[in-house]
């Protein structure tokens, strides 16, 4: 285990002369946000973000997946030295990562949600433990709900057990927050981290490669921080570092639904072979028609109506993907 008490070194290579943003040359940490049409949040998190006083000079990118909620206009008159880039419209979460990463060049990258709240000493403890432990290819810490409770902290990569747990909602109701490991109080190495708020080496990022755009939303980060662990890299989570996630804010549940399992199916056709795959989807299939079934019955009674028929069709959809993954 490795303690945050210990003082952490001034400088290191790859890391140096960027302790002060008086005396620094470049910025030691660019922070990549990606926007889509959420500027009642993105407004806030950066203003927490030039409001945490980092003694650590860091940029900031902003990718725009073609918002039209005046949220380029909010930038330029609120945050004029955020830098820009334009999509005409939106090309996924990791695409969109990917230009801001390639359009800065600072050792480290945190690459952070817009719909989170940040503050000096946590970003600051994932700069410094970044700095003092070189073979960290990302470090994260805890999620925090609104209210102060914990939302999430690290996971293991996934197992087709794990998956039977969450996707019955076993998980959930053996172990709160399942499949995420909570409460932990220790920096330890992990399988991986919410890309909410994550800090990414680059150097690590020039080895393994930059986030697999062909999943377009969820399931990026951990195919990433698998490719990190994989060649020799190190996860590490640091529960000192706090980030307020309000979560959820670009799209609706039944939305999501297709995505996150299209993310998970994904994983496992890259990293785990066809037969896994093929297990995975045929435990996901079997899943839905149950729900489908289930929700059938539901839909004709006149105060479930409505969000029957939102459930029949976003499992339908998770039924195509199972049959056909695009």
């Amino acid at each position: 285990m490795t303690s945050l008490e210990n003082p952490m070194p001034t400088s290191l290579p790859g890391l140096a002369d960027h302790d002060t943003p008086s005396t620094a040359a470049a910025p030691a940490c660019a922070v990549v946000l990606v926007c889509w049409n959420n500027k009642a949040y993105l407004e806030p998190c950066l203003a927490s973000l030039y409001g945490a006083g980092l003694r650590h000079p860091f940029e900031v990118v902003v990718v725009d997946n073609g918002s039209t909620d005046g949220s380029q206009e909010m930038l330029r008159e609120r945050f004029p030295s955020a830098r820009l880039i334009q999509n005409d419209s939106n090309v996924g979460l990791g695409r969109a990562s990917n230009q801001g990463i390639e359009a800065t060049t600072a050792p480290c990258v945190l690459l952070l949600n817009n719909d989170t709240l940040v503050n000096r000493e946590s970003l600051e403890a994932l700069i410094d433990f970044m700095i003092a432990t070189p073979n960290a290819g990302a470090v994260g810490g805890k999620l925090l709900n609104e209210d102060g409770s914990v939302q999430a902290e690290y996971s293991n990569f996934s197992t087709l057990r794990e998956e039977f747990l969450i996707a019955t909602r076993i998980g959930e109701l053996l172990w709160p927050g399942y499949p995420s490991h909570h409460p932990s109080d220790e920096v330890r190495a992990v399988g991986w981290l919410s890309s909410a708020c994550l800090l990414v080496r680059r150097a690590a990022l020039s080895q393994v490669g930059l986030l697999d755009d062909s999943y377009f939303i969820y399931g990026d980060e951990a195919d990433l921080q698998y490719r990190l662990v994989a060649a020799g890299w190190k996860v590490y989570y640091v529960p000192r570092a706090t980030t307020l996630h309000f979560g959820g804010r670009s799209m609706d549940r039944w939305r999501r639904r297709k995505m996150v399992y299209r993310g998970k199916m994904l994983f496992y056709r890259k990293n785990y072979g066809a037969v896994r795959e093929y297990l995975l989807r045929g435990l996901f299939g079997a899943l839905t028609v149950a729900k489908v079934g289930a929700w059938s019955v539901a839909w004709p009674i006149p105060s479930m109506q409505d969000r029957a028929a939102r459930e029949l069709r976003s499992n339908i959809d998770v039924l195509r993907l199972c049959l056909r993954l695009d």
